[in-house]
């Protein structure tokens, strides 16, 4: 029995008449017959009673009870079949992304609404994890992408690598911070101030940011404190207990009017130190939806 002969039971116990139900079926009344006489031999009991004198079929309580079943049955796999094909094309499914922190979230926010848009039925989701777990993560199926730096993902011949986009590195201190009331800020004056760094500790995020900018800065900060987050780096920072550098997008995120910090513009000799960010997936990873994404970029 399949679900072609469950569709043929269906029709034949709806019109209780198995002539126009193999034509309903495009099959001869023959072939109906002897598809439903099979299949009680199959399950073991009468579906239908026949009264040969009055041409009349009915269902068995049997039969009235396994039409009920067969209708569920044939609607599952109906909507099972219109998923399934849905994310063949990834227009149905499930995508996830792992980020190191909001500041890469901000990076690709834009892109993400616009898949939304155009594949409002696929599941996306965002874990915030540090970055020396993405590669694993994503190697082990727990996401399908991870946004960050290229050069943790380039290296790794398994992996695809799309590069977003490059931003300036600006510095965020408080309002009372001797910087505030500057234009720009050398980089040579940064060298003695303490940076306020996101990550956990041994690995924090920012220090990442400012290790990529490292030869263009010429320094390394001699002071730091890791934070947990964003928030915990603002509040540290309005309480002028240090410096922080974010790229400059993050600025237009999260504004400045009601913080009590500001954001100025790094110079070192004409130029500004920059972040990379880029976007990595498997090679062999099947999901369509990567390539869907792939499309808004």
């Amino acid at each position: 029995m399949d679900i072609k002969g469950l569709q043929y039971f269906i029709a034949a116990a709806e019109r209780l008449n198995f002539t126009t139900a193999a034509k309903e079926c495009y099959i001869t009344q023959t072939a109906m017959s002897l598809h439903i006489s099979k299949m009680e031999d199959e399950i073991g009991f009468k579906l239908f009673n026949r009264n040969r004198n009055k041409r009349v079929m009915e269902l068995t309580n049997a039969g009235q009870d396994f039409v009920r079943r067969a209708r569920k049955i044939v609607r599952e796999y109906e909507m099972a079949l219109r998923y399934s094909a849905g994310v063949a094309a990834g227009v149905t499914g499930r995508l996830s992304l792992l980020v190191p922190s909001c500041i890469e979230g901000f990076v690709l926010m834009d892109r993400l609404h616009a898949f939304r848009e155009h594949y409002p039925d696929v599941a996306l989701s965002i874990y915030v994890e540090p970055p020396d777990r993405h590669i694993n993560n994503v190697k082990s199926g727990f996401a399908d992408i991870c946004v960050g730096a290229p050069d943790d993902m380039e290296p790794d011949e398994d992996f695809a690598v799309v590069r977003l986009r490059e931003d300036p590195i600006v510095v965020i201190c408080s309002k009372r911070h001797a910087f505030a009331k500057e234009m720009k800020v050398d980089s040579g004056a940064l060298r003695n101030e303490r940076v306020i760094l996101i990550g956990p500790k041994g690995i924090p995020h920012t220090y990442r940011i400012l290790h990529n900018s490292r030869l263009q800065l010429g320094f390394e900060p001699e002071s730091t404190i890791s934070v947990n987050n964003m928030d915990e780096m603002l509040l540290m920072i309005e309480l002028d207990r240090g410096i922080g550098f974010l790229p400059r997008f993050v600025q237009d995120r999260i504004g400045t009017e009601s913080a009590g910090v500001v954001f100025i513009p790094c110079d070192n000799g004409g130029s500004a130190p920059t972040m990379t960010t880029a976007l990595g997936y498997l090679k062999n990873n099947a999901n369509p939806a990567i390539g869907n994404l792939m499309g808004l970029l």
